[in-house]
């Protein structure tokens, strides 16, 4: 075994393995296993074809392999070593793609050469890294082992601590629509002179009861949506150095409205761009199966595509890739809005939870009231305080919103839970104003028994989901004191 260990480079193959392994593993229940394997699948066939490559320059197997491992290493772990970058030098000429790019590629250029030019052999080299990645597969095997043995029988999520079980609710559908961006009437009438009440009226006549003076806790998405699904204020010191972000985006897929809910057997349909337990965020993707997202988001192409594709095509020119990334949100818009009208259609036996989380009015605005498209050249970045084009996407929105609360009302099988909100209201201004506007946001819920004694006139977000419990499911959970908590952009 130990000569075998040597003699081949399994290496280059036990490396993939691993990181779709670890990554399956710290995503347990979120990634399927045959979208697992069939990562694993294009992973080998990546290697092995660096792998003929390299062997075709060097004639030599344990060279081709190495040189095709190292590649494959960087691109599986640039994500965390540009984190790691970021975070010692924070602001650095280092962390920036045009010293990382170039550097990257002297580096590789430089053991390509160093590999070439090597004359003793690699074996006791290969039987080192052959024993590591076996070490490493069999450790997230335990641990995978670990949590399929914890798991509960039923799958289903505890309940948290505060929460009590509901075992004579009537379980209606709950639906939340975040509106993004969506400004309260105070700062609509005071900042931009518009009255949003005939938007208001018309929620009314349907049944809701909009909150008067609402305002979020949070001036940025992750921030907002984290601690409203959560019903708490972010214990920010509890991150410690881990980003912040990386922070929300764990309390926000596991967060205790979701668990609470699911506790009590509902079916989660997550139409949003966050990832929340059991569900990752539908967005447009690639050829690869959408939740292996989760273990690939780190990845040099992943991350490239993330950070630089707007750059590249606008600074190459490319306007067809230009227009496809510029139309993105509002495709990714269109989508999970029929995605939502089709979730109310749904039979199940269960009980249903529908997170739609729609792009609007948020930038870029793409239609004025009356749908028309705005030109193109308005929906470049530097437009956001486009006041005017802003009001006229909400006014858009409002229909657009309209239409999918009358779908939910006239074909649920029995009166849902809608809650209706904006994560925050419009922060971009050419000129400073009081920053307690950016947080006015709008608020409304509709409940079965119409019962909207509980909902004060001022209320945000942290205590909006814990009155619709104490109202539809009998919790008991304590308000919070009303707090709003300015972010520096993360």
């Amino acid at each position: 075994m130990k000569n075998k260990l040597k003699k081949y480079p399994l290496f280059l193959f036990l490396l993939p393995v691993f990181f779709v392994l670890h990554g399956y593993t710290e995503n347990y229940d979120f990634v399927p296993v045959k979208d697992a394997a069939l990562l694993v699948g294009i992973y080998f066939l990546s290697s092995f074809i660096l792998l003929i490559l390299f062997r075709l320059i060097y004639k030599n197997w344990q060279k081709a392999a190495l040189m095709a491992f190292l590649i494959m290493c960087y691109h599986f772990f640039f994500g965390s070593m540009k984190d790691f970058l970021t975070n010692a030098f924070p602001g650095s000429f280092l962390t920036q793609y045009i010293f990382i790019l170039p550097f990257s590629f002297c580096m590789i250029v430089m053991i390509f050469i160093i590999l070439k030019r090597r004359k003793k052999p690699l074996q006791q080299f290969a039987y080192y890294l052959n024993l590591l990645f076996l070490l490493l597969i069999l450790i997230d095997a335990i641990w995978l082992a670990g949590k399929t043995t914890n798991r509960t029988g039923s799958g289903i999520a505890a309940l948290p601590e505060e929460f009590r079980p509901c075992t004579d609710c009537s379980k209606p559908d709950v639906y939340v629509i975040i509106a993004d961006e969506y400004a309260g009437n105070k700062e609509l009438k005071d900042i931009f002179h518009f009255d949003n009440s005939l938007f208001l009226t018309r929620l009314t006549e349907r049944g809701f009861h909009v909150i008067p003076n609402s305002s979020s806790n949070y001036n940025y998405t992750p921030f907002s949506v984290a601690s409203t699904l959560n019903m708490n204020y972010l214990d920010l010191q509890r991150a410690g150095k881990q980003p912040l972000l990386s922070y929300t985006y764990e309390i926000t897929r596991n967060n205790k409205l979701l668990r609470f809910l699911q506790c009590h057997h509902y079916t989660f349909y997550n139409y949003s761009q966050l990832d929340y337990i059991g569900q990752p965020a539908h967005i447009q993707e690639n050829f690869l199966p959408v939740k292996t997202r989760l273990i690939t988001s780190q990845t040099f192409v992943s991350r490239l595509k993330k950070e630089m594709r707007y750059h590249l095509v606008t600074w190459l020119k490319l306007e067809s890739e230009t227009k496809k990334f510029t139309y993105n949100t509002r495709d990714n818009n269109k989508a999970l809005f029929q995605l939502t009208m089709h979730s109310v259609l749904e039979k199940t036996k269960e009980p249903k939870f529908v997170l739609t989380h729609l792009m609007i009015p948020h930038y870029p605005y793409y239609f004025d009231k009356n749908g028309n498209e705005f030109p193109f050249e308005t929906l470049h970045d530097g437009n956001q305080t486009n006041r005017e084009h802003y009001i006229e996407y909400l006014q858009y929105g409002n229909k657009k919103i309209l239409e999918l609360l009358d779908h939910i009302i006239k074909n649920s099988s029995s009166p849902p839970v809608i809650v209706l909100m904006g994560d925050h209201g419009f922060r971009h201004f050419d000129n400073p104003v009081d920053p307690e506007y950016i947080f006015y946001n709008l608020a409304a819920v509709r409940l079965p028994g119409k019962n909207y004694s509980a909902f004060p006139d001022s209320l945000t977000n942290v205590n909006l989901i814990r009155t619709v419990l104490n109202t539809t499911f009998n919790q008991q959970l304590p308000y919070l004191k009303d707090t709003a908590i300015f972010m520096a952009n993360p």
